[in-house]
């Protein structure tokens, strides 16, 4: 898991350097951003109904018009899932294995099952 962690952490930090955002900045944009969208993407391509996917993207749009500074709103988010991580420690997770089950394994996972009930309907 360590290895795992280690990959996105560097491939977050890549991403943060030739975008200008920091990695804060970048986390938030991955797992709060892109991966749900791509999650409402394809269920949107499931239930053959484009609003689910439409609507989000209307509210996130909506919800950074009125962020006014979205460096500190990404840090304090980042440290609010770094706390919602460590909870994990109560079933014996630490942190980097609670990261890799929650922020890769589980929408791999997730991505995966919409994928493939995608496949399974053409």
């Amino acid at each position: 898991m360590d290895k795992i962690f280690k990959w996105i952490y560097e491939l977050l930090k890549w991403l943060a350097k030739i975008t200008g955002f920091s990695y804060n900045e970048i986390n938030v944009i991955v797992y709060y951003i892109i991966i749900p969208s791509l999650f409402l993407y394809l269920l949107s391509r499931i239930v053959k109904n484009y609003t689910i996917i439409l609507s989000f993207l209307v509210f996130i749009f909506t919800t950074l018009l009125f962020i006014k500074n979205f460096k500190l709103f990404s840090d304090h988010l980042f440290k609010k899932s770094v706390n919602f991580l460590n909870w994990f420690q109560i079933i014996g997770l630490n942190y980097i294995q609670a990261s890799v089950i929650i922020c890769v394994f589980i929408p791999f996972l997730i991505i995966l099952i919409l994928l493939l009930y995608r496949k399974k309907q053409v």
